[in-house]
């Protein structure tokens, strides 16, 4: 069993439980207290949980957040407990959130977190009928003059119609679904998919307004450079 990567991060100059009691009270004014633990925990990223178990009210926070200021961590409370008592709470504290992960500073630590201490997944580009290594290839020749570093490619590990395709920055991995490892399906779709992806390590996201932009104006204008554009997207539409 491998044990959690601890990162190098400042420590937090209040406690945590005092503010998930206030969170609980504002969610829930009518019912008793639970008995509430909250600790940092070394999750591979920004996650966090709350779980009750035989009665005490358990929060795992990421130790990304060591030292998050009070008002983050508050937001944060009111975010976990609504979702475990089916609340609702007030946009404004899903904003701050965002805002505090979305800086660069926290963005940082939520890679390093990923890259140390997710398990790298195992990758094959060679399926039953199309190479994907082939095709990255070739896309990198005729549309970007070979000068995208080529990350490791690979199938999914399932035939995926949600998630068609995606770059994982923290491993530096393009992924495909097998749904495209048939000869069924045109070699301008399984193209466009490759060429979306790596689009992802010429186009990188960006934060404007506290929003994550994955697909910046850069991204789409070149995007429907893609010669087969129009066809591949009607294609994708009845899938």
């Amino acid at each position: 069993m491998s044990v959690p990567v601890q990162l190098t991060l400042p420590g937090l100059s209040y406690d945590l439980a005092p503010i998930f009691r206030a969170a609980h009270l504002q969610l829930k004014p009518r019912t008793p207290v639970p008995e509430i633990r909250v600790e940092f925990f070394p999750f591979a990223g920004l996650n966090h949980t709350a779980r009750f178990h035989e009665g005490q009210l358990l929060v795992r926070v990421s130790d990304i957040f060591t030292d998050a200021p009070q008002q983050i961590i508050g937001s944060l409370a009111l975010i976990l407990l609504a979702k475990l008592y089916r609340k609702k709470v007030d946009l404004a504290h899903h904003e701050t959130y965002r805002s505090f992960i979305l800086r660069t500073e926290i963005q940082e630590r939520a890679r390093l977190a990923r890259t140390k201490r997710g398990r790298p997944p195992q990758t094959t580009s060679l399926g039953r009928h199309m190479d994907l290594d082939a095709c990255f290839d070739r896309l990198n020749r005729d549309y970007f003059d070979c000068r995208i570093d080529k990350p490791r490619i690979s199938w999914s590990s399932k035939r995926s119609r949600h998630t068609l395709g995606r770059y994982d920055a923290a491993h530096h991995i393009i992924f495909i679904s097998r749904l495209f490892d048939t000869p069924d399906i045109p070699s301008y779709v399984l193209d466009y998919i490759m060429f979306h992806e790596m689009l992802h390590l010429k186009h990188r996201s960006r934060i404007h307004d506290s929003r994550l932009i994955v697909h910046t104006p850069e991204f789409k204008t070149e995007e429907r450079k893609f010669a087969d554009y129009r066809p591949a997207k009607l294609w994708l539409k009845e899938l």
